[in-house]
């Protein structure tokens, strides 16, 4: 008896999912076993891109040094320009805005292959209408992050993802970044801090993409064209973001923080200073 039990309440259930043939609906939820699949292997294989720390290799390749031992110890674009040379800075964080780039696009065109992850998964007809692909692409830009500033590769250790959010709003939402940049620059202009002000500037976006109904042709064409989706995006990179940019705010308070100084160059802390 007992086994039997076991068998209506796990063991069948497992088998079927396994089989892909099995489906729970629970009220307005609807979830496919096909589709919750991709919903782990993209966020999975796409922390893994983003874990390739292009500006460790650029700047050790150049220089023989270690980012996470020289500067700012940060291992992103701004320590390769003190390690390597500016140009090989700008370089490296190309390299880091394309692996965003790159991930995100797959995601926004992966429908192609799978469309079921299009179908409703709740609030069919509403403002907070969801699906996969929703939830996929969101993901997938979260975990590009991850990977970036919590590298697999580095012992969880990276940079700060910046360069990997603006390759995200090229896609999402240009006048969205459109709009961040202004913030940035504005809050930068006036603080003279760069790093907090990128954060501050990401957090006055959450709003207004929930209120932005201007998309580009690609995001319509591919059924994301939802401000909740956008907000929904942008909270999601805020949240893995702002880790990584508490200590700045801390730095920024004991007056140790980078700021721009009055010709436009960046006035580092102590005697560094960024090579040519």
């Amino acid at each position: 008896m007992i086994k039997k039990i076991a068998w209506l309440l796990f063991a069948k259930p497992l088998r079927k999912c396994i089989e892909f043939h099995y489906k729970i609906t629970l009220g307005l939820l609807t979830i496919t076993s096909i589709d919750w699949i991709f919903a782990i292997i993209f966020p999975v294989v796409s922390y893994l891109l983003g874990s390739i720390p292009f500006s460790y290799i650029v700047a050790k390749w150049r220089s023989g040094e270690d980012l996470r031992e020289i500067g700012n110890k940060n291992i992103g674009g701004l320590n390769t320009m003190m390690s390597a040379g500016f140009n090989w800075g700008i370089f490296a964080g190309w390299l880091d805005f394309m692996k965003g780039i790159v991930c995100i696009i797959l995601a926004l065109i992966f429908p192609i292959i799978v469309p079921s992850i299009q179908e409703p998964l709740f609030g069919e007809g509403k403002y907070y209408s969801t699906n996969w692909h929703m939830i996929i692409f969101t993901l997938t830009a979260m975990a590009v992050i991850l990977g970036h500033n919590y590298s697999i590769y580095l012992k969880f250790q990276g940079g700060r993802g910046m360069a990997a959010l603006v390759g995200f709003l090229v896609i999402l939402n240009p006048v969205l970044l459109l709009i961040f940049t202004m913030c940035m620059m504005i809050i930068g202009g006036i603080t003279k801090y760069v790093r907090p002000s990128q954060l501050i500037a990401l957090i006055i976006g959450i709003p207004i993409a929930f209120f932005l109904p201007i998309f580009p042709p690609w995001i319509t064409l591919t059924g994301l064209n939802s401000t909740f989706v956008q907000g929904m995006f942008i909270i999601g990179i805020g949240i893995v973001l702002f880790p990584k940019y508490i200590k700045s705010f801390v730095d920024m308070f004991r007056g140790k923080e980078y700021k721009v100084g009055k010709t436009g160059g960046v006035i580092l802390a102590e005697d560094q200073e960024i090579k040519e």
